[in-house]
């Protein structure tokens, strides 16, 4: 097997979740080769693992699409069934229990259109706080789960804490440079 052959079947082993083990009585490597290709081909490794999870969602119905139309079949086959029992019959307990599992799973797969606040290219610390702001209202509108909420809280903290470690910097350098000028 050539080189580049042999990365290549390294990339389709190891997005399939082989160990070294495996890897190096497959291809005739060293492990030490394999912790290199590791460093070396990770980005690709990890393209092709989100490739095959992006096709496995597609083949088994799990796109997003997929699941709220799912969830809204079913709540609606719920509500139709519902609507037949007589409630002085039968104990809809159940159905209720299914109708509101149902509705809450549907709103948790509900993500809003509305657009997030852009950042431009001149980042400071007034334009992360507006971010921010968006951040909020929009969670407090409903048009992002708390798991994006989540992310995009984690993103803008990371930026501002990096914005205030430049303008630190920024500063010693400044105090630096009048300190140093009076020597």
């Amino acid at each position: 097997m050539r080189p580049i052959d042999e990365k290549k079947e390294y990339i389709n082993l190891r997005a399939q979740g082989k160990s070294y083990q495996y890897i190096c009585d497959t291809l005739h490597v060293s492990k030490g080769t394999c912790s290199a290709w590791e460093k070396e081909l990770k980005d690709q490794i990890d393209e092709l693992k989100k490739a095959q999870l992006a096709e496995l969602c597609e083949t088994y119905g799990m796109a997003k699409e997929a699941r709220i139309k799912r969830l809204g079949d079913t709540l609606n086959k719920i509500n139709d069934a519902l609507s037949k029992i007589p409630f002085d019959a039968i104990d809809p307990s159940k159905l209720l229990d299914f109708k509101l599992k149902y509705a809450q799973a549907l709103k948790e797969e509900y993500t809003g259109t509305g657009n997030a606040f852009k950042l431009d290219d001149k980042l400071d610390a007034k334009q992360i706080i507006t971010a921010l702001a968006d951040l909020l209202n929009r969670i407090q509108a409903g048009e992002i789960t708390t798991e994006q909420a989540a992310k995009e809280s984690t993103v803008f903290s990371n930026l501002l804490k990096a914005y205030e470690d430049v303008e630190l910097k920024t500063k010693l350098e400044t105090l630096e440079a009048i300190v140093g000028g009076r020597k």
